[in-house]
C-alpha cells in the first residue's frame, strides 16, 4: 500500500506538471476556465434571457438588488460547474488513461489501476478550487455556516462515482477507440441535462424525477445547499448515493481487472 501511495503521488505530480508545462499561467487555468464560463452564462442566460435562481441574492453587492441577483446566479453556476468540470475531465481523459501509456502495459510491471485513479485525483483540483471560492464568497458575505463541515462526507460518493466512471472508460477505451471520440458529445449532453446554469426547480415537475436520478445533478444541488443555502446534507439521499457509488466502484474495479488481462495483446 505504501508503494502504491508513493507511485500515485509521483504520477499525480507528473500529470499536473506535464499538463501545464510551458504554460505562462500554469495552475491558474483551472480557475480561469470556470471564471470565463461563469461570465458567459451569467451574461447570456441571466442578463439577456432573464434566467433567475430562486432566492439567489448575494449580500456582498450592497443595496443594488440587480447586482445581488447577478452575483447570486453566478455563485450558483460556479457550484454547478465545480461538480460538472470534475466529471467532464474524467469523461474526457479516462478513455486514454491506459491507452496513452503502452510502455507501462507491455514493458514494465506497473499497477495499472493507478492510471484512472490519477485521472480522478487530477480532476479533484476543480472541486478544490471551486469549493474554496464558494467558501470564501460565503465568508465575505457573512453567510458562511457550519454546514460546510459536511463537505468531506459529500465528497465520498462523488469521488466513488468518478472512480467508477474512470475505471470503466479507461479499460474499455483500450479495446474500443471510438469511446474517446464520443466523449465530447457526451460531455455537451451532460452539461445541458444537469442543473448547472438553471435550477432544478425550473424543470417541469413531471420530468424533475428523471433529472434528479443524475448523480451529477445530486452532487451539484447538494453542494449548493451546503455552501450557498446553509442546508445540511439529506442523509437519506446521501446514503443512497453512497451505496450506489460504492457498488459502482466495486463493479468497475472488477471490470477493469477482467479486461486488464488483454491490454498487452491489444497494445
Amino acid at each position: 500500500m505504501t508503494r502504491w501511495s508513493f507511485l500515485f503521488v509521483q504520477w499525480f505530480k507528473r500529470d499536473l506538471a506535464g499538463r501545464y508545462r510551458g504554460s505562462w499561467l500554469g495552475l491558474l487555468w483551472p480557475l480561469i476556465q470556470p471564471a470565463a464560463q461563469i461570465a458567459v452564462f451569467t451574461l447570456i442566460l441571466h442578463g439577456f434571457m432573464q434566467v433567475r435562481w430562486p432566492s439567489a441574492q448575494f449580500a456582498g453587492a450592497g443595496s443594488n438588488p440587480v447586482m445581488g441577483q447577478a452575483w447570486g446566479y453566478a455563485l450558483n453556476v460556479l457550484a454547478g460547474l465545480t461538480v460538472f468540470n470534475f466529471f467532464a475531465e474524467i469523461l474526457g481523459r479516462s478513455p486514454s488513461a491506459v491507452l496513452s501509456q503502452p510502455n507501462l502495459v507491455t514493458k514494465v510491471r506497473f499497477p495499472l489501476l493507478l492510471l484512472p485513479a490519477v485521472t480522478v485525483g487530477a480532476a479533484l483540483v476543480h472541486v478544490g478550487i471551486g469549493a474554496s471560492v464558494l467558501v470564501l464568497a460565503s465568508a465575505v458575505t457573512g453567510s458562511l455556516s457550519f454546514q460546510m463541515l459536511w463537505l468531506p462526507l459529500w465528497l465520498i460518493p462523488v469521488v466513488l462515482y468518478g472512480a467508477a466512471l474512470s475505471l470503466v472508460l479507461a479499460s474499455l477505451g483500450v479495446y474500443v477507440r471510438d469511446i474517446g471520440q464520443a466523449m465530447p458529445a457526451v460531455i455537451s449532453l451532460l452539461m445541458f441535462l444537469t442543473p448547472i446554469f438553471y435550477p432544478l426547480a425550473g424543470i417541469p415537475a413531471n420530468m424533475r424525477s428523471l433529472f434528479s436520478i443524475n448523480p451529477v445533478a445530486w452532487a451539484a444541488e447538494s453542494l449548493r445547499g451546503l455552501l450557498l443555502e446553509a442546508r445540511a446534507l439529506d442523509m437519506a439521499e446521501w446514503g443512497l448515493h453512497l451505496l450506489v457509488s460504492a457498488l459502482s466502484a466495486a463493479a468497475a474495479v472488477w471490470i477493469f481487472r477482467q479486461l486488464e488481462e488483454g491490454f498487452a495483446d491489444v497494445l
